[in-house]
């Protein structure tokens, strides 16, 4: 890849300095030719109105002949030399012919324009020479002065300096290339290398990330690292849920078998206490699968709700009801408020299963009192109904609270002790609320204590 950047870096200077070398010689040549023209057309107005003005003087009476004189000829010898012209040709226009020769390259119909006298002077490009020529009468005479000179007089310095600057320019771009090569290159092989044992299964690996560089190759080693991460903690996690589950399904089916075992050898004392402990255990197993199930069908997009307008506070008392004897035999007060009337668009039975999670969730951190409010609650001009289920437990730590409704977790009341238990009741219930396009929220209650927040749009669709 380096190599590549490197070529395609020169490769760019090499084209953007051939472009501009083109157009800046075109231009050059072009501004040359028209100034050269125009210094031609103006030395020889200069120089056609000094022979005008020494031939009268000199020859006012005489009539003009054929030729110039050698007089006029040192004048104007003489004039072109102060000019720096040396490329200096006279010639007389009688009776509309030209007397004299022509310097070479000056086509003579460009001369035309004098001999019609259409114009007083005129100019062109033969080739690679410019010529201007200009004309005054003298008497019954025309003197045209004709000057040549070379075209395109700075192209080729241009030429030289444009040659100096496009290597200096590559040599610059070969540098830039090779610098922007190491510096983009290594690190997007660094990912790449990376990301294969990522994907190969080794999720320890890492991208190196320079701390004072901030760019888009930095923020995408980051981002790597970051995924990196999340899936070998999301790794982790799924091994200790396997290992949890595992355990939870193991230790109700040992129960299970213990004691069907013992009542089919008959060594069971008492019957109806095993058959009892046998139903418990059953109801534990049934739940922990329906709260697989519940979270299988969550992630299969395949949850079904049948949402419609549902008054909140029987499905509250219904749910708490439930309770009273679990409460009862920890010692914990359940307490219900609904003081106001309120309804929300929702599916009942999954917000009964959500009330369950949170109820049981704060029994057992509860020291004397748990407590469920549903009420109205106005934000602007909409309003939501809202259910709180508070309990006056130790509470949750600050570092707990951004995970609590991840799927394994369970609150730690120490820091960094290894997450354990199934800890699904929490993730069913962020995940039933989104789906039911609600929210959930949970904060600190004074001195001690937790408190859990749902909100449900509380208006008719």
């Amino acid at each position: 890849m380096q190599r590549r950047l490197s070529i395609a870096v020169v490769g760019t200077v090499a084209v953007a300095l051939l472009l501009a070398g083109i157009v800046t010689l075109a231009l050059v040549r072009q501004t040359d030719r028209h100034a050269i023209q125009q210094v031609l057309e103006q030395e020889a107005d200069v120089l056609v109105s000094l022979m005008v003005t020494v031939h009268v003087e000199d020859d006012d009476d005489s009539h003009l002949s054929s030729h110039l004189s050698s007089h006029l000829s040192s004048h104007l010898n003489q004039a072109a030399e102060n000019l720096d012209r040396k490329d200096v040709t006279v010639l007389l226009l009688e009776d509309g012919a030209f007397v004299g020769d022509l310097p070479e390259n000056v086509p003579a119909e460009g001369l035309d324009p004098l001999a019609s006298g259409v114009a007083e002077s005129t100019s062109g490009i033969e080739g690679s020479t410019a010529w201007a020529a200009a004309a005054e009468r003298a008497g019954p005479l025309t003197i045209v002065v004709v000057l040549t000179d070379t075209a395109d007089q700075f192209l080729a310095a241009v030429l030289r300096w444009l040659g100096v600057s496009a290597a200096i320019s590559l040599a610059l771009g070969v540098v830039v290339a090779v610098i922007l090569g190491r510096r983009i290159a290594g690190p997007l092989s660094q990912a790449r290398d990376a990301t294969r044992l990522i994907a190969g299964g080794d999720l320890s690996a890492r991208v190196p990330v320079e701390e004072d560089r901030r760019d888009e190759i930095n923020d995408l080693s980051t981002s790597i690292n970051e995924m990196a991460a999340s899936l070998e903690r999301s790794q982790d996690l799924e091994r200790r849920f396997l290992m949890s589950i595992s355990h939870d399904l193991r230790t109700p089916l040992t129960s299970i078998r213990g004691y069907g075992e013992a009542i089919a050898d008959g060594a069971a004392d008492n019957r109806e206490q095993a058959a009892e402990v046998i139903v418990s255990e059953a109801i534990r197993l049934e739940r922990l699968v329906g709260d697989l199930l519940d979270l299988a069908r969550l992630d299969a997009r395949e949850f079904t709700l049948e949402n419609r307008l549902t008054d909140l506070a029987p499905v509250v008392e219904d749910v708490c009801a439930g309770f009273a004897q679990v409460a009862a035999d920890r010692g914990v007060e359940l307490r219900v408020i609904n003081e106001e009337p309120i309804t929300a668009w929702c599916d009942p039975v999954r917000v009964a299963q959500v009330v369950a999670n949170l109820v049981q969730n704060a029994l057992k951190f509860a020291g004397s009192l748990v407590q469920v409010e549903s009420r109205p609650e106005y934000q602007g001009a909409k309003t939501w109904a809202v259910i709180t289920v508070d309990d006056d437990g130790p509470g949750i730590s600050h570092e707990d609270r951004p995970h609590l409704f991840e799927r394994l977790y369970v609150a730690r009341h120490m820091p960094r002790i290894e997450e354990a238990g199934s800890g699904l009741g929490l993730t069913i219930v962020a995940e039933l609320i989104e789906v039911m396009e609600g929210k959930v929220s949970v904060t600190a209650r004074q001195p001690t204590g937790t408190r859990f927040t749902v909100q449900f749009p509380a208006t008719g669709r």
